[in-house]
């Protein structure tokens, strides 16, 4: 059922996409390009692929050559070496190499790799999407109560992280919650997440210094991150477009597909006023 799954939404996904993979030194990455446009390359969260991109992938391809990857050990593309986020974020930047300026949309994990490629200058993007980003410096017992949420795998396990996860959990879930154990067993959930020191979450500081576009979006429903990451990114991101999805969790790409390209499109909402970056 979850192969089936997987690869219904991966073919809407890719759906007149050119596809293919690239070899990096950190392995092998599948890739689809669709659209044209402006340069924009999705990346994806911890235990997800190029499939979750199903339902926003063609309305963002009217307006944008769009560039979905499999990051490292997800998907289609080949096991790391390492499952650091530096082997994961080289392996993006290996990639992006091909673009110009493209603008960075990451969820969550990927939103966290799109952060530290910004930061470490190795791609230059037009812009920063971040939707529900991860890796925010928190106290260590902040951040405890996601990893027993992630690392659960039972069935009571599935049914706790769908409601942190979820405003309103996709039938699909709440009748199959074993795929969603299987999701969070899978080697590169564990892998990165036993991988993930101290050293990789991201400082206030260091954002501060980011002098690009940048936007926020955030499902308010959202109860798997710690309760701290959004007035973190709020703090360290004060010039960010914020965009505040009411009736989403932690993944609004499967929950509110529609309101997200929305956000992501700058359609049919009024923004907060864009604060100047300090300093």
């Amino acid at each position: 059922m979850q192969k089936l799954a997987l690869a219904v939404m991966r073919r809407l996904a890719e759906r007149g996409a050119r596809v293919g993979f690239v070899d990096t030194p950190q392995g092998r990455l599948r890739f689809a390009v669709r659209g044209r446009g402006p340069e924009l390359l999705l990346l994806h969260g911890l235990g997800d692929s190029i499939a979750g991109w199903a339902l926003i992938a063609g309305p963002l391809a009217r307006r944008h050559q769009v560039h979905l990857l499999d990051l490292p050990g997800h998907g289609l593309s080949g096991p790391p070496p390492d499952w650091r986020l530096s082997t994961l974020a080289a392996a993006v930047a290996h990639y992006a190499q091909s673009l110009r300026t493209p603008l960075l949309v990451g969820h969550s994990l990927g939103g966290w790799i799109a952060l530290r490629l910004a930061l470490l200058g190795v791609v230059r993007p037009s812009g920063l999407t971040l939707i529900n980003p991860a890796g925010a410096l928190l106290a260590r017992e902040e951040w405890a109560p996601f990893r027993q949420l992630v690392s659960a795998h039972d069935r009571a396990g599935a049914t706790r992280y769908m409601k942190a996860a979820f405003h309103r959990p996709p039938i699909a879930l709440r009748l199959f919650p074993g795929e969603v154990i299987k999701a969070m067993r899978a080697p590169a959930a564990q892998g990165v997440l036993d991988a993930v020191t101290e050293e990789d979450f991201l400082r206030e500081a260091e954002l501060l210094a980011l002098r690009i576009p940048l936007r926020l979006i955030w499902g308010a429903r959202d109860r798997l991150l710690p309760p701290g990451s959004l007035a973190f990114f709020r703090r360290a991101l004060p010039a960010a477009d914020f965009v505040l999805l009411k009736d989403a969790g932690h993944l609004p790409h499967l929950e509110t597909p529609h309101a997200l390209v929305r956000a992501l499109l700058d359609e049919g909402r009024a923004k907060e006023p864009r604060a100047e970056p300090p300093g």
